[in-house]
């Protein structure tokens, strides 16, 4: 389970206690209205960073030692407009997951490698995006915090044999 998904339950829950905490109490007296005054804030600031994490914003957390590249769009970087440069992938983690958005810094060798991947995926090859630590042998494209990230073939899907029909 997404740890996002947890962060909003309590923040639902603690939201609801507060209420009827209100309800039950005639007077909420000072301390009630310092406490509410400065948790409902905290309250927002958490149901943001969960709700960022569940929608379709892309993600900023690490990516996945193993993932299925759906595709890629690469921002470049123009100091004279100050734009720093994103790359941002779609994936899917693991095999008929939903497809989550993942945001990268810009690299050249980095957006190098996603063209070669991108052109292998127009033949028709399905890429596997593979993640390394930066001390390992593996080539691959920084993406910062000490992390590589280099793209492959997946493997060939073979289709099962078809059942035989009886005469």
């Amino acid at each position: 389970m997404n740890h996002y998904y947890i962060l909003l339950g309590i923040s639902y829950s603690l939201l609801a206690m507060f209420l009827v905490w209100l309800w039950l109490v005639k007077t909420p007296g000072v301390f009630g209205k310092i406490a509410f005054t400065l948790l409902l804030p905290l309250l927002y600031i958490f149901h943001w960073f969960a709700l960022k994490e569940t929608s379709g914003w892309p993600s900023e957390q690490t990516l996945p030692t193993r993932f299925e590249l759906i595709t890629a769009d690469v921002v470049e970087p123009n100091p004279l407009n100050g734009v720093t440069g994103n790359i941002h992938l779609w994936i899917r983690h693991k095999e008929n997951t939903a497809p989550r958005s993942y945001r990268l810094p810009y690299t050249r060798d980095l957006h190098a490698r996603l063209f070669e991947a991108k052109k292998r995926m127009e033949r028709g090859r399905t890429q596997i995006g593979l993640l390394f630590d930066q001390g390992s042998r593996e080539t691959g494209g920084d993406i910062g915090g000490g992390m590589k990230l280099k793209f492959k073939n997946a493997p060939q899907k073979r289709l099962p044999p078809k059942p035989r029909l009886s005469q």
